[in-house]
Order: structure tokens, then C-alpha cells, then sequence
């Protein structure tokens, strides 16, 4: 494997259902959500993303698309005591491997795991105080009836918290504009899933029945080589050059000046997340 998350994935989204991969990429992808969720970048998104989630000592929270169960071991420690989280994700092989992660910690009697379609939840209604689906609905073809689960299944009075990013809303420091929107415009249309979804988050939350809607905008910055953002932008000018959007010499250029940048201290990207949450009456 290269760089902290960059693998590499085919040009089908196996990120809508893992389980259509190789073992080989599925264990790649698994890793790579691990070491996405410990650069500074997502930290900072995860704990906003926490924070508007509020889950309390003593709740059940599910997480819908929870992948290698990242956000679920964060979640555990602040539902103690008495608390409990459930991971789910349509692939089992992802299953495993996010409950072999939690079994090399001290959560792992705090969570339980099952596989199922987030479509139709496994549960029975009100089986949960909130619910969760973070990264997750840019990869589905109708996050509406993904949000009326979690709905259905978070007891009255629970919340229902969804976040996405917005790629179109990434800002690069370069020199050359042109090449620079072309690159952005194809990873953001072409590559990845529905990559607008951030900024639809509010019309599916209103839809699906929810009360009280809250945005909440995350302006997530990257300065380091390190950065999951970052390696975003590499992966964005190398599937542009795979699908002929740039050639390969402007592959190498723009990825050479954001090189160039990193060496300097002087490079900036920044990419905006959008939290939406909503209460059950």
C-alpha cells in the first residue's frame, strides 16, 4: 500500500458496497478509513460531527455505513455506563474486520455489529436514542428512505444526525486555475459517488419527517502531506488523468507544485462538510 489512504480502487464506487471488491481491496479500504480517521484534518470533522450527535451515557446510538467501525469506537466511551452502539454496514467482510478492530480495544462489549441494507434496517422501530449515517449517503441512490429508517428505528424524541462533504466546495492554492478546475470538476462529477450530497443533506433531512432541522457547516483544512484531504487532491488529478480530463504531463505539473508546496510549509487546500441533524416527534 502507498501513502496513508491511497489505494487503489477501481472505477466502480465499491465504496456503495465494499463486498463487491477484491479481499485484497477490501482490507485496503478498511485501512484506509482507519488512517483517514486519525489525520488532523478528520479529527476535526469527527469531533463536530460527535459534538452535534451528543450521544449521553446510557443510550443506544446506531451508525448506518459504519465501515471499519472508526466512528463507532469514538462514539463508544461517551455512552458509559449503561450505553451501547450498534455498527451496521451492507458488507460483512467489512463487518469483520471493524470487529476484529474493536476486539483489540476495551469497547468491544460496548458494540455490537450486524449486516443489512440501510434501506431496510434490520430493527424494530424507536430500537435506538439516535441514529447516525456520516459518509454514507453520497454513495446510495436514495438517501431518502435511508433517512426515514433511521428515523424509523431512533425512538420519539431521538435525533437522526447525517454529514457528507461537498466536493465541489474544495479550495486548492495553485497557480494554474484552469488546470485546477479541471481536475476538481472531474473528481468531483466522475468519481466516488454523488459528490453534491453535502449540500443536499437539508432538502432529504426536511423530507424525511424530521423536526427542528440544525446545519451545521465544517470548513476542513489541510496543510499537511498527511492530510486526508490532500491525498484527495493527488487521487482527484490521478483519476483525471485516468479518465483523460488532463494529460499526464499535467498530472505531474499540478501534482509537482502541490509537492512543492508541501516542502515549502506554504500549501493550503480546505474542503467544506455539512452536518445536518433533526429530532423524531
Amino acid at each position: 500500500m502507498g501513502p496513508i489512504g491511497v489505494i487503489k480502487v477501481s472505477q466502480s464506487n465499491h465504496w456503495a458496497n465494499p463486498s463487491k471488491a477484491g479481499a485484497q481491496e477490501i482490507m485496503e479500504m478498511a485501512s484506509a478509513l482507519e488512517e483517514r480517521g486519525r489525520t488532523l484534518d478528520q479529527q476535526q470533522v469527527n469531533s463536530a460531527l460527535i459534538g452535534e450527535l451528543a450521544p449521553a451515557p446510557g443510550e443506544s446510538v446506531i451508525e448506518v455505513g459504519c465501515g471499519s467501525g472508526f466512528l463507532c469506537r469514538l462514539i463508544a466511551p461517551a455512552v458509559i455506563p449503561g450505553g451501547r452502539i450498534m455498527g451496521l454496514d451492507i458488507s460483512p467482510e467489512i463487518i469483520t474486520i471493524a470487529q476484529n478492530y474493536a476486539i483489540k480495544t476495551a469497547l468491544a462489549d460496548l458494540i455490537q455489529w450486524s449486516t443489512g441494507m440501510a434501506e431496510a434496517l434490520p430493527f424494530k422501530d424507536a430500537s435506538f436514542d439516535s441514529a447516525l449515517a456520516a459518509r454514507l449517503l453520497l454513495h446510495v441512490s436514495d438517501p431518502g428512505a435511508i433517512l426515514k429508517e433511521l428515523r424509523r428505528v431512533v425512538r420519539t424524541g431521538g435525533k437522526v444526525v447525517a454529514m457528507d462533504w461537498d466536493f465541489e466546495t474544495v479550495a486548492v492554492d495553485h497557480t494554474n486555475r484552469e488546470l485546477t478546475r479541471r481536475v476538481l470538476n472531474w473528481r468531483c462529477d466522475h468519481y466516488g459517488g454523488n459528490n453534491w450530497s453535502g449540500r443536499q443533506l437539508w432538502k432529504h433531512m426536511a423530507a424525511g419527517g424530521l423536526s427542528s432541522l440544525k446545519l451545521v457547516p465544517v470548513v476542513s483544512v489541510a496543510r499537511n502531506a498527511e492530510d486526508s484531504l490532500t491525498l484527495s487532491l493527488f487521487r482527484a488529478a490521478q483519476v483525471a488523468r485516468d479518465g483523460g480530463r488532463i494529460s499526464p504531463g499535467e498530472h505531474d505539473a499540478w501534482i509537482g507544485e502541490l509537492k512543492s508546496a508541501l516542502m515549502a510549509g506554504c500549501f493550503f487546500a480546505s474542503i467544506v462538510y455539512f452536518i445536518v441533524s433533526g429530532i423524531k416527534e
